[in-house]
């Protein structure tokens, strides 16, 4: 068995200047895995073989959870001995984050079906086509059972070169590595739909300075109410909800969390002076409407800043879709994948 190598976030800030020591990845909109190779390196020893585990963990076992069965085209193959002991760190991706969570969410056998024959969502009314999910593969954390996240990103990724090479399977790729133009190709993946960059410095070793540039629209709404944290905010606001004027009331269409501290602490003893405020959020978009969330659900909200000098009767539904038309901007202030 292997110990558990947990998954980097992006933590570091963005620099003002590029430097030649910068490389960039495209940030996928897929789920965060980590891909262990060999016989017996299962952590919590379940199984044998390859074992694919998520970054989150099961509140009912407190373990990570296990995907190793829905993926056979990844987990399930024989590869070269010499590379048992190797772990990678990536994504699993097919189409979008909806499609990818719809197939790794299901049981194994499901999972299957919908890769290989389709499916069609009632409640959406869509249609998917058949296709295999992809692990998109950015570092090595072990190889051949030597711990490698020390090492500079540079050699790091000679490495993972090697093994993908090894590998041989159509369905571990390494993530394409850019070297000059991020601003250039920061516009050219959001203007597709894409999230944005992922900053590295190539000296570092694993999961040191990494920083998130995404596209981000910068919209207003108002706190209409709190939910309770969880872990080292028990029994303090966890979250805002966000709510925005619409046909003579109001209509929820998220939670924004992101805020420091402070702010937290007086927020928790203090709510009634913060209710319906005004609050610029940071969002990527606003989701479909779906039965549950009609006006659509504000994707991965952050809370930005107050806004006392805006009204609430400014603060409309119309107004924020307006808002998300307009040229998404690189945001260069918040973290974390």
């Amino acid at each position: 068995m292997s110990e558990i190598y947990l998954p980097a976030r992006c933590t570091g800030t963005l620099p003002d200047d590029f430097k030649e020591h910068h490389v960039a990845e495209e940030k996928m909109d897929g789920s965060r895995y980590v891909l262990y190779l060999g016989d017996d390196i299962d952590p919590y020893g379940r199984q044998d073989g390859h074992t694919l585990l998520s970054r989150r963990v099961s509140t009912v076992d407190n373990m990570h959870v296990d995907r190793t069965l829905q993926v056979p085209h990844i987990t399930d193959q024989l590869y070269m001995l010499e590379l048992a002991g190797t772990i990678l760190d990536g994504e699993i991706f097919r189409d979008d984050f909806q499609t990818t969570t719809s197939i790794m969410g299901c049981a194994p056998s499901l999972a299957i079906s919908k890769q290989e024959s389709g499916w069609y969502d009632r409640k959406k009314e869509t249609e998917y086509a058949p296709g295999w999910v992809t692990f998109h593969a950015w570092d090595v954390m072990q190889f051949r059972g030597r711990d490698v996240r020390g090492l500079p990103l540079s050699d790091r990724r000679k490495i993972l070169e090697v093994v993908i090479d090894r590998l041989n399977n159509p369905y571990i790729k390494a993530v394409e590595q850019i070297k000059c133009d991020f601003e250039k190709h920061f516009t050219e993946i959001t203007a597709k739909g894409g999230e944005g960059l992922i900053i590295k410095d190539s000296r570092l070793g694993y999961g040191i300075g990494w920083a998130k540039m995404k596209k981000a629209y910068d919209v207003t709404c108002v706190i209409s109410g709190f939910t309770i944290g969880s872990g080292k905010y028990t029994r303090m606001i966890g979250a805002m909800e966000l709510s925005v004027a619409h046909e003579g009331g109001y209509v929820c269409i998220g939670k924004a969390s992101g805020f420091d501290d402070a702010t937290r602490q007086d927020m928790s003893e203090n709510p009634d002076n913060y209710l319906w405020r005004a609050v610029d959020i940071n969002t990527m978009r606003l989701n479909k409407p779906s039965k549950d969330h009609p006006h659509g659900r504000l994707f991965q909200p952050t809370f930005h800043r107050f806004r006392d000098d805006v009204t609430l009767k400014e603060v409309t539904l119309e107004k924020l879709k307006k808002d998300l038309t307009v040229k998404p901007k690189s945001n260069r202030n918040k973290f974390g994948r």
